[in-house]
């Protein structure tokens, strides 16, 4: 049964998740809220039972509960599904021509189990299956199914209630459209309705709700009959699942949780992972300097392995930008903190999650995930001799060094026994202060590994470069005389304008050359193919959507992706639902997309970091494509008198000419 090997890592109830609890509304609708990350995930995280029943239910619920399923597998978290299972015509009206009742009830079974048999047999979703595998094989999770009695009447079971009990004694029940499933939690419109056992006036509704389950569940409810699975696929689902849980286990092949296995480790392309592990043991501090891909936050992790193993750290302080970042660093940490002969705790601080006072009242075996913004808060208030046997570790290192964490950082990281700083370029474009504020902090690069070496080694697949040429219109000399007139006039009055303010207005009419649409509609005219599996970088919305035409011309499978726009299209166009996205920065750092071929980039900066991080988005290999080639389109300049932009524009050009021409090697070479 469950193996109670795993059942030390605790997540015991506390104030702050009754406080998390107590926040929850009245009322959910998608649109204003995320179903998912604004009510199921807490409510999933904090309970100790979860009762459902529910028309509908996916394996890719195990999605939703993400955020979540380490406390509901962890802990002794039972959860309860009556579902409906979904009937083929041909199997309704089996089961309404039926006339012995034991004939029909042997059919419901039969049909009750061909469901999870199905589930679980689907090669598409190899970890989900496995996982929802385990939680039965294990008691975590019970499954019956609900026939009503009268199929031509009556149709299907399409009950929606849940019930959530807590440790602490609250309760909370809902009822409304969502299913459960990863669609229905995040994607779908759907709106729930939600009672609350503090409130006395919601009481009655939960009473209410806790006994159609209940009643349902025992098989006691009017019209309605409940099955469970049968003995025999029970025993069908033991030897399919595996004997630990799939989540930590070696065998783990998911993106989010999975441990280095010993094939990669034996795999040469990766030594470059063991030198920078071995060279910052020497160092104990500094930059790591690798490109995205490479294996920046595998080689970390690593890195935590040796010290622990050696048992020269008792806390870690992971932090960066972005929620994106944090959440992919909390589901690593947490599969690796579990994995530990002694376990780590793990916390998290930035949007949702608020565990800062937790690590700080006890960060021995502990680890937190923080925001850079709430870093300080952090740093304050931990004392320096305790430093000494933590390590802190910084991804995409070069965001420490703005003005602000200059100001607020400022000679926090001294005392702390090993400080990492992870980047694929760390030096701040126009800023010198930033930069040696970063390695006066962290350390100097003290190893590096680049895009060209990456490719060379297979990490990263190869490239074309198509460098589309264009020319300043009257209107675009004419915006960047501005900017130059703007310069003299600060001169004048004793305010110059920075090196930074300088490039980053000229770059703007660059950025928004009026010519670009008309030389990309002629390119795409010639070659509509480059639109699948591509994203478009654009430096405002009002660009972006000058190109909707000539794109529509040739896909209707395309979507912008802007600040505040569905964050479902990135999920549409990973899983190849969506050909073509046009975004503008929110997606060039932090994404893990094989799938993407082609980068067109029509924001072209002058800092090579961005430029890096675009374009290596599209490099990642693809086991589903092992001949992947990535496509880069730019836009370059016409040589003209004006020597700063074409200084940009040929130094890009001439960089990724170069790289476009770096060939895989045999891997006997190395």
């Amino acid at each position: 049964m469950f193996n109670s090997s795993i059942i030390d890592y605790q997540f015991p109830w506390n104030k702050q998740g009754k406080e998390v609890i107590r926040n929850i509304n009245n009322h959910y609708r998608s649109g204003k809220t995320n179903l998912g990350e604004d009510f199921f995930t807490p409510c999933l995280k904090h309970c100790h039972q979860y009762r459902r029943a529910v028309g509908y239910f996916s394996s890719s619920a195990l999605l939703s509960w993400n955020n979540a399923i380490a406390h509901l597998i962890l802990d002794d978290v039972m959860v309860k599904l009556i579902i409906s299972p979904e009937l083929s015509e041909e199997d309704k009206k089996t089961l309404s021509i039926a006339t012995d009742e034991k004939e029909r009830k042997k059919l419901k079974q039969i049909i009750a189990d061909q469901v999870v048999r199905d589930a679980l047999n689907n090669d598409s979703f190899e970890m989900r299956q496995k996982l929802l595998a385990w939680m039965i094989a294990n008691d975590r999770l019970i499954l019956k199914f609900a026939f009503p009695q009268n199929l031509e009447q009556m149709g299907l079971f399409h009950k929606k209630i849940g019930i959530f009990d807590f440790p602490w004694g609250d309760a909370i029940a809902f009822t409304g459209s969502a299913n459960e499933s990863f669609n229905g939690h995040n994607l779908n419109y759907e709106s729930i309705d939600v009672y609350r056992s503090w409130l006395t006036a919601d009481q009655e509704r939960i009473d209410i709700k806790i006994e159609e389950f209940e009643e349902a569940w025992l098989g006691k409810a009017t019209g309605l009959k409940t099955l469970s699975l049968s003995q025999q696929t029970i025993k069908f689902i033991k030897d399919y699942a595996p004997n630990h849980n799939p989540l930590y286990s070696n065998t783990n092949k998911s993106h989010q949780f999975k441990k280095i296995s010993q094939t990669v480790e034996k795999d040469q392309r990766w030594q470059h992972q063991e030198e920078a592990v071995k060279k910052f043991l020497n160092v104990h501090h500094g930059v790591l300097e690798m490109a995205t891909g490479t294996g920046k936050t595998r080689t970390s992790i690593k890195i935590l392995t040796k010290l622990d193993d050696e048992q020269k750290i008792d806390s870690i302080i992971i932090s960066t930008d972005g929620n994106d970042l944090l959440d992919q660093w909390s589901q690593e940490i947490l599969g690796w903190a579990i994995q530990r002969e002694q376990r780590f705790r793990v916390f998290k601080h930035y949007k949702n999650n608020h565990e800062l006072e937790k690590f700080i009242n006890n960060h021995h075996k502990a680890v937190i995930i923080i925001s850079r913004q709430n870093l300080s808060k952090l740093l304050n208030q931990i004392e320096d001799d305790e430093k000494q046997r933590m390590i802190i570790i910084h991804d995409e290192v070069h965001g420490l060094g703005s003005p602000e964490n200059c100001k607020n950082l400022q000679g926090k990281h001294q005392n702390f026994g090993y400080r990492l700083g992870l980047s694929a370029t760390p030096e701040r474009e126009y800023d010198q202060e930033g930069t040696q504020f970063i390695f006066e902090e962290i350390g100097e690069v003290f190893f590096q590994f680049g895009l060209k070496e990456a490719i060379e080694r297979g990490i990263l697949c190869e490239l074309n470069y198509i460098p589309l040429r264009y020319q300043l219109t009257d209107g675009d000399k004419q915006r960047r005389e501005q900017v130059y007139k703007q310069k003299a006039a600060r001169e004048k009055e004793g305010n110059p304008m920075t090196k930074e303010e300088i490039w980053t207005a000229l770059s703007k009419v660059y950025k928004l050359a009026e010519k670009k649409p008309e030389v990309f509609a002629y390119f795409v005219d010639s070659n509509p193919d480059i639109l699948k599996s591509t994203i478009i970088f654009v430096e405002e919305k009002w660009y972006g959507d000058q190109l909707l035409n000539t794109i529509h011309k040739h896909t209707h499978r395309y979507r912008t992706y802007y600040s505040g726009e569905d964050p479902s299209y990135l999920k549409q166009f990973a899983q190849g639902e969506i050909d073509c996205l046009i975004a503008c920065h929110r997606i060039s750092q932090g994404i893990d997309i094989k799938r993407l071929k082609n980068v067109i980039i029509f924001s072209s900066a002058r800092a090579k970091l961005e430029t890096i991080q675009r374009i290596g988005r599209c490099l990642r290999t693809d086991t589903e494509n092992p001949n992947k080639q990535a496509t880069i389109i730019d836009f370059v300049v016409e040589s003209e008198e004006q020597k700063d932009r074409l200084s940009a524009d040929e130094e890009r050009y001439l960089w990724l000419t170069e790289l476009s021409q770096t060939r895989r090697i045999n891997s006997d070479v190395y």
